[in-house]
This record gives structure tokens, C-alpha cells and sequence, in this order.
């Protein structure tokens, strides 16, 4: 495994996948549920670049279909907030992924983590971390 490192902070709802479904990927995956995408806050997707991690992906319900009504809307407005502040310290705002993934579809799931790693390669496509 490289030592690439991405966080993903997703609505418990959104997912039911484990380690295993997420191991082909070239990264340590670190997944943190939440009971609602809209229960994400800006600080959240801050703390986990503190926490070592150079990507994060936000998956909610897709739009129109939250749980909760529109946490994933909200969830969004955050992403958007977090990408102004990385832009703001000099780092690269496409380190925050927004994802609407289909309620429990493991495979939409994995589909945006791998995404997002594709991201985080243009980036930093020598291996050069934030770390």
C-alpha cells in the first residue's frame, strides 16, 4: 500500500461498505459514518487533512432522495465552504470530493472513492503529500 491516505465522511445511509470492498484502491481508506451527510461539518473535512489524510470525499444520498430531506444539500454548501478555505492556505480545493451515491450501493460507493484517488493522483502525481 502507497502512503497515500483518503478520508471519507459519508451518511450512514449512503453505504454499507467495508474495508474489503475499498482494498484494491492504493490508499489507506479511512470511513467515517455519520447519521447524515448534512450532519458534516467544515470542521470535519478540515480535521481529517489535520489527521494526515491528502484527499477527502463527501458521499451523501443522491439529490432528492436524503433521508433526512436535504442533508446532502447541506453537505455540499460544506464541501464548497472547505474547498474556499484549502484555496485560502495554499493547498488545492479538488482534495475535497463531493459524492451523491445512491442509497446502499456499495458499488457507486467504491465507483467515487476510486474517483477521488484518480483526483488525487493529477494533483500529486509524484507521490508528493500534504504530510
Amino acid at each position: 500500500m502507497s502512503g497515500w491516505k483518503i478520508a471519507i465522511l459519508c451518511c450512514h445511509y449512503t453505504n454499507e461498505a467495508t474495508a474489503e470492498d475499498v482494498a484494491d484502491i492504493p490508499a489507506q481508506i479511512e470511513i467515517r459514518r455519520f447519521p447524515c451527510s448534512g450532519r458534516i461539518e467544515v470542521a470535519d473535512i478540515l480535521r481529517a487533512f489535520e489527521n494526515d489524510a491528502e484527499a477527502v470525499l463527501v458521499a451523501g444520498c443522491e439529490r432528492g432522495s436524503c433521508h433526512n430531506r436535504s442533508g446532502s444539500l447541506r453537505a455540499e454548501k460544506r464541501v464548497e465552504a472547505a474547498r474556499k478555505i484549502l484555496e485560502e492556505i495554499g493547498m488545492e480545493p479538488e482534495r475535497v470530493q463531493m459524492a451523491f451515491i445512491p442509497r446502499l450501493d456499495t458499488g457507486a460507493f467504491v465507483a467515487a472513492a476510486k474517483d477521488t484517488f484518480e483526483k488525487l493522483l493529477e494533483i500529486s502525481p509524484k507521490g508528493e503529500t500534504t504530510s
